[in-house]
């Protein structure tokens, strides 16, 4: 009996030095009984363990417990796109700093970026924010991290906050393009022009290529005032046989007035884009501003051996071929565009126009009754395009209307009566010998 007295009382005794020695007054204690963990302060910590079968619970146990299970959970839930249990798991596992548990096990770089990563998958970017500023402060050279935290400053609408951090990424020498052109446009959107441009050129220096940069930057050049030419250029000269940037630079030079270097720039491209419908077009229109009509229509007849069914091509080259006076060659085409058009709208008013032209064209001072058969032709014409919804040409619709030229009662009662029989009128002036259709009686006539 005594000597069981005396072991109840060392085992007490060991207990209590144990505890002392953990837990002071005043302090807390961390304390389980294998079901629950507890922190409580040194006095329930000391009932809890001699009343009720508790007993001290370092962190280092408690690792030791949970940790294995945590980074199991938290992979298997990532895996699996179950981003809350996910964000539980490894907010659990950071909070318990499963990584000095075992750093094989757990690195903190990863763990730190997958609880972001599932925090922002669930919309919580605020929540993200503040684990990420936690973890770069452990880990200032993470650009991953870094990273991360841009990303939710720019969901949270953190402007001045995302540059910041963008600013940090390029500081490490991070050469990333979609994070360089957010950083870009943001700076942007500040009116920050110059340290938009300077991004935009640090991106071209690591991805020469990259047309959406390329773009952007003209555009920055163009809104700013300043000229972009010369950006164009260099794309184009690194890549002659890219048809895009030939038209771009072509387009570019023409808006500027160089047709000369444009039509150079247009014609070297076809030595590579032999069929590139754009490439002919822009070329035959370009030769046509610089009135070369006649190689213009070189041009755009080669274009429609590749394609015969585009009707603004033989309106283009009806239009070429009248301004070099030769109608017969600006009819036939005409005529072409208005069969493969099924006589749409701007067929038909390209045709009145043709008229319109080719009478102000033969014309006297006076108006001859050839003159004003073609000139009612011409009118007839604008009116089927007006009721079609063309109303290009009004101002010569008006003008015919204004004026006595169209041929009337009186022109029809002065004809021939056997031309009166046939209910139609020709031209007759060797001006319009070329003229393939005939003015119908009027009802009224």
């Amino acid at each position: 009996m005594k000597n069981k007295f005396l072991l109840l009382f060392l085992s007490v005794l060991l207990s209590s030095s144990l505890l002392e020695a953990q837990c002071k007054r005043g302090e807390q204690l961390r304390i389980t009984n294998d079901v629950e963990i507890k922190v409580v302060d040194c006095r329930e910590a000391t009932r809890l363990i001699y009343n009720e079968g508790w007993y001290p619970y370092s962190i280092e146990d408690e690792q030791e417990d949970r940790c294995p299970q945590l980074v199991s959970s938290a992979a298997e839930y990532y895996r699996n796109s179950n981003w809350e249990l996910s964000a539980q798991s490894y907010g659990k596992l950071m909070d318990l700093r499963c990584d000095s548990w075992n750093a094989d096990w757990v690195n903190p770089d990863d763990s730190y970026l997958y609880w972001s990563i599932a925090l922002q998958n669930l919309g919580k970017f605020d929540e993200s924010e503040s684990v990420l500023i936690r973890a770069i402060d452990e880990l200032p050279g993470n650009t991953d991290l870094m990273i991360r935290l841009a990303y939710a400053y720019k969901k949270l609408d953190k402007i001045d906050e995302m540059i910041i951090e963008y600013e940090r990424i390029m500081d490490f020498g991070v050469e990333d393009s979609s994070l360089l052109q957010d950083l870009a446009s943001a700076y942007g959107s500040q009116g920050r022009t110059d340290e938009q441009i300077s991004v935009l050129k640090k991106i071209l220096d690591f991805d020469p290529n990259n047309t959406s940069v390329q773009s952007e930057l003209a555009n920055v050049y163009e809104n700013s005032g300043e000229d972009p030419l010369e950006l164009f250029k260099a794309r184009y000269n690194d890549n002659p046989e890219n048809a895009s940037f030939a038209l771009e630079y072509a387009q570019k030079l023409i808006d500027s007035g160089e047709l000369l270097t444009a039509i150079s720039v247009l014609e070297n491209s076809l030595l590579y884009n032999k069929n590139n419908y754009l490439v002919y077009q822009t070329l035959g229109r370009a030769l046509s501003e610089n009135s070369d009509f006649d190689k213009s229509n070189q041009v755009l007849e080669d274009l429609f051996d590749l394609d015969n069914s585009n009707f603004r091509v033989a309106i283009q080259i009806s239009s070429n071929s009248m301004d070099m006076d030769e109608y017969q060659e600006a009819y036939e085409w005409s005529k072409k565009a208005l069969k493969i058009s099924g006589n749409n709208a701007e067929s038909l008013s390209h045709m009145g126009n043709l008229f319109y032209k080719a009478m102000q064209n033969c014309r006297g001072d006076s108006f001859s009754s050839s003159d004003k058969i073609v000139a009612s032709l011409a009118y007839q014409y604008f009116e089927l395009a007006e009721k079609k919804g063309n109303s290009m040409y009004f101002k010569q619709q008006k003008w015919l209307e204004e004026n006595d030229v169209l041929f009337g009662y009186s022109d029809w009662f002065m004809t021939d009566k056997d031309v009166q029989a046939t209910g139609k009128v020709s031209p007759t002036s060797s001006c319009y010998d070329w003229v393939g259709e005939s003015l119908n009686k009027n009802k009224d006539w």
